[in-house]
C-alpha cells in the first residue's frame, strides 16, 4: 500500500459536505470527525487502533445507507459522481456521503498491516462497488489481488483504474496513472507477457524518468527473458 494515499482520504474528508455548511449537521459532522482519527491512526502505522475505531463507525454507516433499494455509490469527485448517472441503472442512483468508502477501504487497509489479507479483500470489495470509478479504490482492491497472486483479476482492476484516471487532472492524475501502470506491468511480468509489461513500465518512465521500483522491474524483465531463452 501507498501511505500518501492517507493523504489523499484526509482530504476527501475535509471536503466533506457537512464541512462546507454555514450550519453543518451535527452528526455527520461527528462522523467525520471519528473517521480523521481512523486514517490518522493508519497512516500513523497504528492498524489495531483504527480497526476498533472504524469498527463502529462502518455500522453507523451501514445503517443509515445498507438498506437501500436503488443502486448507492459513494460521493467523492464531481465528475466520477456524475459519470454514476451513466451506469446501468444510475439515473435512480442514490449518492451518500464518500465517508463510508473511506471508512470501507481503511479497514481494509488497516487488515493488510495486521496482515490479515483475506479478512481485508470484502472490505475493498466493498468499497469498489460504492466507487467503481475511483481509481484509489481500484487499484487499492487491484493490488490486494496481486497480494493473493490473481495476477489476471488483479490486472483487471489497475486496468479500471487507469480508464477512471483520464477523469482526474494535475498531480493527483499522474499519481494515479503511475500505481495503474506499474501495477498492471507488475501483473504482466507475472503472467509472462513481457513485451506488453515493459510498455507499461515505459509510460510510468514517461511521469517519472528517475522511478527507482520502475527501472528495477525493467532489470526483471531482462532477466526473464533470459530465462526464456534458455528453456
Amino acid at each position: 500500500m501507498i501511505r500518501l494515499d492517507c493523504a489523499a482520504a484526509l482530504a476527501l474528508i475535509l471536503a466533506s459536505p457537512a464541512l462546507a455548511q454555514d450550519k453543518p449537521d451535527p452528526a455527520q459532522a461527528a462522523r467525520d470527525a471519528k473517521l480523521r482519527e481512523v486514517v490518522l491512526a493508519v497512516s500513523g502505522k497504528q492498524p489495531q487502533q483504527a480497526v476498533s475505531l472504524v469498527d463502529p463507525l462502518l455500522a453507523e454507516y451501514e445503517s443509515l445507507y445498507g438498506g437501500a433499494k436503488t443502486p448507492v455509490y459513494c460521493d467523492t469527485e464531481d465528475a466520477e459522481t456524475a459519470a454514476y448517472k451513466t451506469l446501468p441503472g444510475g439515473a435512480g442512483a442514490r449518492v451518500v456521503d464518500g465517508g463510508w468508502c473511506i471508512a470501507l477501504w481503511a479497514k481494509g487497509f488497516a487488515m493488510i498491516d495486521l496482515e490479515q489479507l483475506d479478512g481485508a479483500v470484502p472490505y475493498l470489495e466493498r468499497s469498489v462497488a460504492l466507487s467503481p470509478l475511483h481509481p484509489h479504490y481500484l487499484s487499492e482492491l487491484g493490488y490486494a489481488y496481486q497480494a493473493q497472486k490473481k495476477w489476471q483479476a488483479s490486472y483487471d482492476l489497475y486496468a479500471r483504474a487507469a480508464e477512471a484516471a483520464k477523469r482526474e487532472v494535475g498531480e493527483q492524475q499522474k499519481k494515479s496513472f503511475r500505481r495503474a501502470w506499474f501495477g498492471m506491468g507488475f501483473d504482466l511480468i507475472e503472467l509472462g507477457r513481457l513485451d506488453e509489461a515493459e510498455a507499461l513500465m515505459k509510460k510510468c518512465l514517461e511521469l517519472n524518468p528517475d522511478d527507482p521500483k520502475v527501472k528495477g522491474e525493467f532489470d526483471y524483465i531482462s532477466e526473464q527473458r533470459a530465462k526464456q531463452k534458455k528453456s
